[in-house]
């Protein structure tokens, strides 16, 4: 996910008009096609087979509305264990460069991913992120902005938390506990696990004061910092068992 400070740092403004999204018709498609519901299928029988997989929060993901959804990142393995434990659809921001990967950029495109160039403002993959917010839809942002080798949580980028001010869409922090097993860093294939791989959905992140920070003395940059410590303080407490 691109830094929000390099991309925006301005005041909050209303969601793009339908101007701004004439290049974005993908974006609103009626819903989950067949193909994504028969992918949503076979992973989530083999995330039960392989990873024995375990959902534990899901009802703190609301079921309608803009919602996005900030798991922290150890495997590539997350994408899907996230997928198929949310209760509702969802869409994916994902590196741009998996989407010229062969069988792979395809795939993603069907699971409804989009890509983001990151290190880089990319204000393309903000607009796109935008107008699905706008539409009432989830999104997933990784918002350490590439996978933990070491499977502890990296500092945290601020563009969820751009997001999130400028949209007023929830944000739920998601902890996902096992998939470094399932798919090690740097490893082609999964493998069976015997410990359960987790996917633990904390509550929505109180984030309304933040919307409007010169009404408490702040600035917007004090806005997006705030928001990003309690974006990572909800991740630790959820990967610590504690949310």
């Amino acid at each position: 996910m691109p830094d929000g400070d390099r991309a925006v740092n301005r005041a909050p403004r209303p969601a793009p008009r339908a101007r701004e999204r004439s290049d974005l018709s993908w974006a609103r498609r009626p819903g989950p096609t067949l193909a994504l519901r028969l992918i949503r299928a076979v992973m989530r029988l083999a995330y039960r087979l392989l990873g024995r997989l375990r959902v534990e929060g899901a009802a703190n993901v609301p079921r309608t509305g803009p919602v996005i959804l900030a798991p922290n990142h150890v495997s590539a393995a997350d994408w899907p264990a996230v997928g198929v434990a949310a209760p509702r659809a969802l869409w994916f921001m994902a590196k741009a460069e998996l989407f010229s990967m062969p069988v792979l950029g395809p795939l993603i495109r069907v699971c409804r991913a989009f890509p983001v160039r990151r290190e880089t403002a990319d204000r393309a993959a903000l607009r796109a992120t935008e107008a699905l917010l706008a539409e009432g839809e989830a999104v997933v942002i990784f918002p350490e902005g590439r996978v933990s080798e070491d499977a502890r949580l990296q500092p945290l980028k601020s563009g969820v938390a751009l997001l999130a001010l400028r949209t007023g869409a929830a944000v739920v922090p998601v902890a996902l506990l096992g998939t470094e097993r399932l798919l090690p860093f740097g490893a082609h294939m999964p493998r069976p696990v015997r410990k359960p791989v987790v996917v633990r959905f904390g509550p929505p992140i109180p984030l309304e004061d933040l919307r409007a920070p010169e009404q408490v003395g702040g600035t917007h940059r004090d806005a997006l910092e705030e928001a990003t410590r309690r974006l990572e303080g909800a991740l630790r407490a959820l990967l610590a068992g504690k949310g």
